[in-house]
């Protein structure tokens, strides 16, 4: 064999140990395409609800900086007359409290957005316990208000952020309620039929209104402990049409009539969030003129 014949016949042999690739199954490029194409649409979606969020926290700090501003400039060019003083001065601090509480909302919702469910520092606390001290710390706007709040409760321990979502909702109730009204929280714990999804990830179905069976591949699952904050009011109530919509950032029902009551605008949406990021979920039910109901249910077992 000449040494032509057998380098050839050397380098064909080599060839032939080389694997070929598998070709790429032309099923998969559609399953795939649709993955990017979902991706891409999160990623637009979330884009836009951050342009949009950073254009109404801008728009709701316009006004409080404008009173602050422009009654500063009249008391500092000794505009004010001297008995007027002390009345600008309050209308300083009032708007001035109001930025503040815009601030402290917007930062607790930007928490909650950048943090994962279950991956929260968490500690023990008795839900009795928060509810009480929280009611307690609405007592003079209740009264101010001509609003009466009641408190019934079992101790339960949960997690935190609690007393946040008990005081935006126990604060909802007293603002859009009537004079005499009432407002009545509700602590205890129950056992909520849950189930289990196909990945053995945990969740209760059934108690929201308007939710559906659970989705096929969902599996039967035992009795979960849940802990549940409930708050009755006897305001104006909500229209059927605007309950999914109050859970929405700065959203609000009568804007002229909200602005006139004081709050952020982010009280509930603040709940929703909260509620999801302890694995739990908050529902409303209301009628008009005759007051509606929060519930927030969190898994404590």
């Amino acid at each position: 064999m000449s040494a032509a014949n057998a380098s050839r016949n050397g380098c064909e042999a080599e060839a032939a140990e080389v694997p070929v690739a598998a070709p790429e199954v032309e099923a998969d490029k559609p399953a795939r395409s649709r993955s990017a194409l979902a991706r891409n649409e999160e990623l637009a979606r979330a884009e836009k609800m951050r342009r949009e969020f950073s254009a109404n926290v801008s728009h709701e700090m316009k006004t409080p900086l404008q009173v602050i501003s422009g009654y500063a400039e009249l008391m500092a060019n000794g505009l004010v007359p001297p008995e007027d003083v002390p009345r600008f001065a309050q209308l300083i601090y009032e708007e001035s409290q109001a930025m503040r509480a815009l601030i402290d909302d917007v930062l607790i919702l930007s928490r909650l957005d950048e943090m994962a469910p279950g991956d929260n520092e968490t500690e023990a606390v008795n839900l009795e316990e928060v509810a009480s001290r929280v009611v307690g710390r609405l007592t003079k706007l209740a009264a101010d208000a001509g609003v009466t709040v009641g408190l019934k409760a079992e101790p339960v321990i949960n997690e935190t952020l609690l007393k946040q979502m008990i005081y935006n909702l126990v604060e909802n109730a007293i603002r859009y309620n009537r004079e005499n009204g009432r407002v009545f929280v509700e602590v205890y714990a129950e056992d909520v039929v849950g189930a289990e999804d196909a990945s053995g990830r945990g969740f209760v179905h059934g108690v929201a209104p308007g939710e559906g069976d659970a989705e096929e591949g969902v599996k039967a699952a035992a009795p979960v402990r849940m802990g549940v904050i409930r708050v009755n009011d006897t305001g104006a109530g909500i229209p059927a049409d605007k309950l999914e919509k109050i859970f929405e950032r700065f959203y609000r029902l009568e804007k002229s009539r909200s602005k006139e009551l004081g709050g952020t605008g982010l009280g509930l949406a603040i709940v929703k969030h909260a509620a999801l990021y302890h694995g739990g979920e908050v529902s409303v039910e209301s009628e008009e003129d005759v007051g509606t109901r929060f519930t927030v249910r969190l898994p404590i077992g």
